[in-house]
């Protein structure tokens, strides 16, 4: 899809997979009055460093692991519950806005085959979620910031486009998201026409998808009401 608003979504989804990798290092609590930046480590009581290391996600909600039929059935919402279906819509409507692929057309017929591409897009990326998730042994889920700063919260969005936690509570890069984006924008071109079937098309779409993970963690973080129900509490 080489159309202005799409290439500045790729723009955009590549910003945030670099924003956790500009603010490493820049993650400590300032010094209380009275102390120096260099003073030595915490100790009980005092206020806990943040965490600098872009893996870190020991300062997010903590809940059960998640089952296999879990991530099934998280996966079934993400495919027919509102993300996915309304999603679709607003991408049908911004293609048609932009006639692209051009190859479809206008009107019914047009907006039609641009809405059941992106809900087939969306059940591909999620169904090869699941099985990744389930081999990787990775969470599905975002998991917001126990940090009360925006500013932290904020980079805990962006940060975990890319990491994830597994089964066992660790945290590593996310193998199943990442993987299962790029496969699913590849996968797209079965049935895109010849203007938006190629390979670098579907690197684009991954990339735009990237971006709309990156959205969807944000509207989690700071809409609790937008979470699973397992970490729906506030920190």
């Amino acid at each position: 899809m080489t159309t202005i608003f799409s290439s500045k979504f790729a723009a955009f989804s590549v910003a945030v997979l670099a924003g956790p990798f500009m603010v490493k290092g820049q993650n400590t609590l300032p010094p209380q009055p009275g102390q120096l930046a260099s003073q030595t480590p915490i100790s009980a009581g005092q206020t806990q460093q943040r965490p600098d290391n872009l893996h870190d996600l020991s300062r997010t909600m903590s809940a059960p692991p998640f089952t296999v039929r879990d991530k099934f059935d998280y996966r079934v919402v993400q495919s027919f519950g509102a993300r996915g279906l309304i999603g679709s819509v607003f991408g049908a409507a911004i293609g048609q806005a932009e006639n692209s692929p051009h190859e479809w057309g206008q009107g019914v017929e047009g907006f039609a085959k641009r809405y059941g591409s992106g809900v087939a897009g969306n059940l591909s990326r999620q169904t090869f979620a699941f099985v990744l998730e389930s081999s990787f042994h990775e969470d599905p889920r975002y998991f917001p910031s126990e940090d009360r700063s925006k500013k932290y919260r904020f980079i805990n969005a962006l940060k975990q486009v890319i990491i994830c936690k597994t089964d066992s509570g660790k945290s590593e890069f996310a193998y199943a998201r990442v993987f299962s984006q790029f496969g699913a924008a590849q996968f797209d071109n079965i049935w895109q026409p010849p203007s938006t079937g190629s390979f670098g098309q579907g690197i684009e779409r991954g990339f735009i998808g990237l971006g709309s993970d990156a959205a969807y963690n944000l509207m989690q973080e700071f809409l609790p009401f937008t979470r699973p129900r397992s970490v729906r509490h506030r920190p």
